[in-house]
């Protein structure tokens, strides 16, 4: 029996178990740590909800917040940004937020967001005409950027990527009131020389007045310039019409943007949704090409028309063309 175990054979064979219980106590070991998610408590959670609130100045609520081990990936579940007033309805809700942030790279002084993912969210965001109160009117657009020059720092931050899907915007103008709702929204953005991205959404609502709504599907491509976002195309399809147009927006100074339109119009269609109760009749298409400004306490729409042939019942206008301005 003692030759048995001394044999070299049997000792080459405990020799490879060992090893294999080794490795697989490892694997075990590095599945348990890279999975384990650790609640990091109300202390940590109520610290964040505060300085959140005080950054964006307006209430900010964290249901969950927790921290995936050894990868450093952070997780935030039941995510609200209050309104401008508790009875309001809320600028955002996210269900769930992961936020990867390397721990090797702060030994370089370098903060790195190499990943953000948020699903299931919605973003509401409402503008309101003047008054007494507010001149120029106002609107719910929380104050995420910081004016003023910045000493230099030692610490440099940077954001790899980030994806915002399964989500919906609804935009709302109580001025006019006119608004529109994105539904299915997928954003995404890419850090290469600078940052640029895509965003797309489809079954949404576009409601002017009391006209009938009309459905909207888009995709876009941008890049975002320091606060600005910088539409180089987006592609609309709306009831009625198709449209390619390009624009800036402004967060700094929300709600300031300009788009560029180039739209073909279907009249039949506008006359269902603009005149809906009415009898007569359109007939043709036409090309719209124009410029709509949306400022703080106004907007602006200013275009040319042109149809080869616009119809009125059985009456017929060749080479129809115009211009117009629409204010509030």
């Amino acid at each position: 029996m003692k030759s048995f175990l001394q044999h070299p054979l049997t000792r080459k064979t405990r020799r490879a178990i060992k090893i294999a219980v080794v490795l697989f106590a490892i694997i075990i070991a590095t599945v348990v740590v890279t999975t384990v998610t650790v609640d990091l408590g109300p202390v940590l959670r109520e610290r964040a909800e505060q300085e959140g609130s005080k950054f964006i100045q307006r209430p900010m609520h964290i249901g969950r917040l927790s921290v995936r081990l050894w990868s450093g990936r952070y997780v935030v579940e039941d995510l609200q940004i209050d309104g401008l007033t508790p009875q309001s309805r809320p600028y955002l809700t996210a269900r769930h937020i992961e936020v990867s942030m390397p721990w090797s790279t702060l030994f370089n002084r370098r903060v790195v967001f190499d990943t953000i993912q948020m699903t299931d969210w919605s973003m509401y965001v409402e503008t309101f005409p003047s008054s007494p109160d507010f001149p120029n009117g106002r609107h719910n657009f929380p104050r995420f950027t910081r004016g003023g020059a910045k000493g230099p720092s030692r610490w440099t931050t940077t954001l790899e990527y980030v994806r915002a899907y399964r989500g919906e915007f609804t935009y709302m103008d109580h001025g006019t009131p006119w608004s529109t709702v994105a539904r299915n929204l997928d954003v995404v953005v890419t850090r290469t020389t600078e940052y640029r991205g895509s965003a797309s959404f489809s079954d949404g609502t576009v409601t002017i007045q009391n006209y009938v709504p009309m459905r909207a599907d888009m995709t876009s491509s941008f890049k975002i310039d320091g606060g600005k976002v910088l539409f180089d195309r987006i592609d609309l399809l709306t009831d009625g019409a198709t449209s390619i147009v390009t624009g800036e927006v402004d967060l700094t100074r929300w709600p300031e943007q300009t788009y560029h339109v180039k739209s073909r119009v279907n009249f039949p269609r506008m006359r269902e949704i603009f005149w809906a109760k009415d009898t007569f009749s359109l007939h043709g298409d036409g090309d719209f090409t124009g410029t709509f400004h949306l400022f703080r306490g106004g907007r602006e729409l200013t275009g040319s028309f042109y149809s080869r042939q616009a119809g009125l019942n059985d009456y017929r206008f060749g080479d129809l063309q115009g211009s117009l301005i629409w204010v509030p």
